[in-house]
């Protein structure tokens, strides 16, 4: 996990997930809470190019979730 931040009551979190031929690649999950309900979903799955290495993965999503939610 590259990042995690909380603005209001959206909190989104930089991560990877693994992708085909041994690599990975970055995606953002974003959790909204409502009332007394979170909502939580996979947003915008894939960011950048396959990588090889998580670590890079991950900091493309950290990259694409702060230009995203100017967080």
């Amino acid at each position: 996990m590259a990042l995690k931040q909380t603005k209001g009551h959206v909190s989104v979190e930089a991560c990877m997930f693994p992708a085909s031929g041994q690599m990975f690649k970055g995606a953002l999950r974003v959790t909204a809470t409502r009332r007394d309900r979170q909502i939580q979903r996979i947003a915008t799955r894939g960011h950048g190019r396959p990588t090889h290495r998580s670590a890079q993965a991950s900091a493309f999503a950290e990259v694409e979730a702060r230009e995203l939610y100017g967080i």
